[in-house]
């Protein structure tokens, strides 16, 4: 907080003065609460199970914002976030990410204070500086994903999204940018952004400054922040040392572009976006028999979104397409398996629940000696956090708003980019690709089926709430049921937000 401080009061220095300029202070902020039920499945051949079916979560937050003229300061802070009661998971808890909750203490949700966002914006025609501890996002949220909700606007809008963005990326950030076509006096070129920056990585899904992980980034940006037409491409250079010694150095290329086009003759708006990234680099984090030294980095991952929504009736129809890519030689010296951001959320049920059950218990049984005789290096790389990862998807769904009413209906079905395989039981299996199971690796996931409802209203005194259930039935496919005999898997979600 003292940094945050000393860069309000440059901030302040370096600002022109005016003498219209007001503070003005704000504390928006929201609660949420949520309640689980999971369906059980086996996440090995011995029928491992996770023992957890309901389980209860909140979140209060507070956002407020200071501004003193050009300078805008932002502070972010949770004042109870984690879990609160239910069921517990001990599957492949040590491999539990330190930003979604300490794993031995599971009811840290009344009594965890989270201080996550101090940082400051100084914004003229020409020169944009941001400074301090803040979230990381960019585009839809591929590669980097800020962790907050939806605006307003788009929460009543477009087609409703499944599940939550909780954690999203912290870094300690200073960046620069300027405009350099601010002299135009007319049309939106004059705001296009040119800038660098250099980020220290608080806590994302590769590394976490409190576990000791040293992740540094540089960054450079082009983007063009139009009303209808956003555009951009970002840069991203990283190089991390774990505690453990580990190393990865990457380079990220990020091109994201949306599209939104108002239709007036139909009383709607279209809105097309789409994301690519392509990640290079090496690290030592993964050294496969193949390759002692470390790997080579290569992956790919992309997402096309295309929405329309109608003023009247308030309906919204939507579908998105995404690739995550895979690696089909775990063994050799390439790592090409790209991972999503947790926060880009896809379905309800596979991604965020099935996989990520199922690939924490596969790191927990690659870690076990008595299993593998020698510990590979590289265990704690196989969760996925929830993410998308090694994918084909397609997800299409409707949102309807009658009144105080949201309604939505949406289905997703998935394949492996390549055969889906289990570490573990691929090498019990003399290097065979095996699924968790230890059945024949195969590419279809499976599908899902989902519905949603909700209902707002106003709160005298606190601001508007809404409370509703989200529902998702996933009958699974053959990389994750050989013989499609295994019953769907259910998972329901009790939802209460209030927002002031």
């Amino acid at each position: 907080m003292r940094r945050l401080l000393v860069l309000a009061v440059i901030g302040l220095i370096v600002a022109p003065f005016d003498a219209r300029a007001r503070v003005r202070w704000s504390t928006p902020g929201n609660y949420r609460l949520r309640v689980a039920g999971l369906s059980a499945f086996d996440l090995d051949a011995a029928g491992a199970d996770t023992g957890q079916r309901v389980r209860g979560q909140h979140r209060l937050r507070l956002d407020p914002t200071i501004e003193l003229g050009p300078v805008t300061v932002y502070l972010q802070l949770d004042v109870l976030t984690g879990q609160i009661f239910g069921d517990v998971n001990g599957v492949g808890a040590r491999f539990v990410e330190r930003r979604h909750g300490e794993p031995d203490d599971r009811y840290d949700g009344w009594t965890t204070v989270e201080p996550r966002q101090a940082w400051l914006e100084l914004d003229t025609r020409y020169l944009r500086i941001e400074a301090g501890q803040m979230s990381s996002g960019w585009g839809m949220g591929l590669l980097a994903g800020d962790g907050e909700d939806d605006s307003a606007a788009e929460r009543a809008r477009w087609v409703e999204r499944f599940g939550d963005r909780w954690s999203g990326d912290l870094v300690q950030r200073l960046t620069v940018a300027t405009r350099p076509l601010a002299f135009f006096q007319h049309g939106k070129v004059s705001d296009v952004l040119v800038g660098m920056g250099v980020d220290q990585v608080y806590q994302d899904d590769q590394a976490s400054l409190l576990d000791d992980d040293a992740a540094l980034e540089l960054l450079g940006f082009v983007v063009y922040p139009g009303e209808e037409v956003t555009a951009g491409l970002h840069v991203v250079h990283r190089r991390q040392d774990d505690r453990d010694g580990d190393s990865l150095v990457a380079t990220a290329l990020d091109l994201h572009g949306r599209w939104t086009l108002p239709l007036y003759m139909v009383g709607a708006d279209l809105r097309l976006m789409a994301e690519g990234v392509l990640v290079l680099g090496e690290t030592d984090r993964l050294r496969p028999a193949g390759s002692p030294e470390g790997v080579d980095i290569l992956q790919l991952g992309w997402a096309a979104r295309g929405e329309m929504s109608w003023r009247c009736p308030r309906v919204a129809v939507g579908v998105e397409v995404g690739y995550a890519s895979g690696d089909a030689d775990p063994d050799d010296g390439d790592h090409k398996a790209f991972t999503f951001d947790p926060d880009h959320r896809v379905g309800f049920v596979l991604f965020q629940d099935v996989l990520r059950l199922i690939t924490l218990r596969g790191a927990e049984r690659l870690a076990d000696p008595a299993q593998v005789g020698v510990v590979p290096a590289g265990a704690e790389e196989l969760p996925t956090d929830g993410a998308v990862r090694n994918a084909w998807y397609v997800f299409p769904g409707v949102t309807w708003r009658p009144g105080p009413w949201q309604l939505t209906a949406a289905a997703m079905a998935a394949w492996a980019a390549q055969p889906f395989l289990d570490p573990a039981a691929t090498y019990e299996a003399g290097g065979l690709a095996r699924n968790h199971r230890g059945r024949p690796a195969q590419r279809f996931y499976g599908a899902e089926a989902l519905g949603a409802a909700h209902y707002a209203l106003g709160v005298p005194g606190v601001g508007q709430a809404s409370v509703g259930a989200q529902a998702g039935l996933f009958v699974p496919g053959g990389a994750l049921d050989p013989d499609f005999t295994d019953a769907p898997i259910y998972k329901v979600l009790g939802r209460l937000d209030l927002r002031w």
